[in-house]
């Protein structure tokens, strides 16, 4: 696992204010993608709809520390997976802590280009 992840500990539709998946502590969801003001995650089939506004919270995992992470986005996608067994959720940040979020963004982009660089390297050693 990389040194630098996104990992959510609870995930709440914020008009219910109802819990959408259960038990998130002990096993959090793990953040797949990142761009510039989203992110995506995989979770069960039909949590919630297109549109959807939904809180997070979480912690940012960088070099050994971990931040709270704390944010509100909409859903703006939403795919079935593996048959149906799963889903893939792509969030729009709406609410979130813009410059911790950047560092976040540069911390896993030179952590990328290390890991590129360094295949590239072994490539040419062969």
């Amino acid at each position: 696992m990389s040194q630098y992840f996104l990992e959510i500990h609870s995930l709440q539709n914020l008009t219910t204010e109802f819990e959408l998946i259960k038990n998130l502590k002990g096993k959090p969801l793990q953040v797949l993608e990142y761009s510039e003001k989203s992110f995506t995650f995989e979770a069960v089939p039909r949590m919630c709809g297109l549109g959807t506004i939904l809180n997070f919270e979480g912690k940012y995992h960088m070099r050994g520390q971990s931040i709270e992470f704390l944010a509100t986005g909409r859903v703006t996608r939403s795919e079935p997976l593996d048959h149906g067994n799963t889903s893939k959720y792509t969030v729009e940040l709406h609410r979130f802590d813009k410059g911790l979020w950047e560092v976040f963004l540069k911390a896993n982009l030179q952590a990328q280009q290390s890991t590129d660089l360094l295949f590239r390297s072994m490539r040419e050693l062969e």
